[in-house]
């Protein structure tokens, strides 16, 4: 039986063989040029050689970049978020954090879960103890 998912399957190899092949045609061409520059240069050493290759095997990946729509806004939010929880203690109630944070830096956080989520995966000490309760956690 052929569906919809495996014609979807079927045509994400296809994709992934295509990059494949311009990639290397990509590499191709990166070695031509480089092949004539160090003739144009008259350096053809060895050494040279490889270092080439090796720029040209660095260069060809593509540089991973974190999108996102993260502002200086929220930067400043998650951080007076860390500096409150270090200086308290004990856990502390989402609500209250909430309201420390937005009297602090006078910016508003629409939704305390979805933001306390992020800042959780960014960075590892804060933590969520139970329904609503928060700490930063000094020992890993």
């Amino acid at each position: 039986m052929f569906d919809e998912r495996m014609a979807l399957k079927i045509r994400l190899d296809q994709l992934a063989d295509a990059e494949i092949r311009v990639m290397q045609e990509f590499k191709k061409e990166r070695e031509t040029i480089f092949a004539r520059l160090q003739e144009l240069d008259g350096a053809t050493t060895e050494e040279e050689q490889h270092f080439e290759v090796a720029a040209i095997t660095t260069v060809g990946a593509p540089p991973k970049v974190r999108r996102g729509r993260r502002s200086e806004g929220l930067t400043e939010l998650r951080d007076t978020t860390i500096r409150i929880l270090k200086e308290q203690n004990t856990p502390i109630r989402g609500v209250e954090l909430q309201r420390y944070v937005e009297q602090q830096s006078g910016k508003k956080i629409a939704n305390m879960t979805t933001f306390m989520n992020g800042l959780e995966r960014d960075n590892s000490h804060v933590r969520k103890l139970g329904r609503g309760l928060y700490i930063y956690e000094y020992d890993m």
